[in-house]
């Protein structure tokens, strides 16, 4: 099965709200450390930053960010790979920047995903991760093709 929004409420959307509202903070402050964690482990821990820490602290408030919403939505394929992507090539480099914009991004995709799986046969409801399946294997397509000219 693959995730749809059809069964999502407002007691859902509180909780998300509170879990978002706690975690995203606390990884744009860390944005700097992710910035610099990108040049290397050597090179982040020769500026002070507590590499193994920092590494646990994001990977457990990205876990919970993730299992909150996959909770109420089931799993809902390339969103969260695709948005990061597209932000990354809009705003450039900077965590700062690129993690409000891959959230952004990532809800404005998953909205006009459904309207689109809503409107295509119009009786039925086509699943979410179908349309977002679409946008996503011609995204990392050409992406893995713009890496290694000549792959195949």
């Amino acid at each position: 099965m693959v995730g749809s929004l059809s069964k999502a409420s407002y007691s859902e959307l509180y909780v998300l709200c509170f879990v978002l509202a706690v975690c995203v903070p606390i990884l744009i402050w860390k944005s700097w450390d992710f910035n610099v964690m990108s040049s290397g482990d050597e090179t982040a821990k020769s500026l002070g930053i507590d590499v193994g820490r920092t590494r646990n602290i994001s990977m457990v408030i990205s876990s919970l960010i993730v299992a909150s919403i996959v909770a109420f939505t089931r799993t809902i394929g390339f969103v969260g790979l695709v948005a990061p992507h597209i932000a990354r090539m809009v705003v450039g480099g900077d965590n700062k920047f690129v993690l409000p914009a891959a959230a952004l991004l990532g809800g404005l995709l998953l909205a006009g995903a459904d309207v689109v799986a809503q409107q295509i046969i119009p009786p039925v409801i086509l699943p979410i991760g179908v349309m977002t399946a679409f946008m996503g294997i011609p995204l990392f397509f050409y992406l893995i093709m713009r890496r290694k000219k000549g792959y195949w």
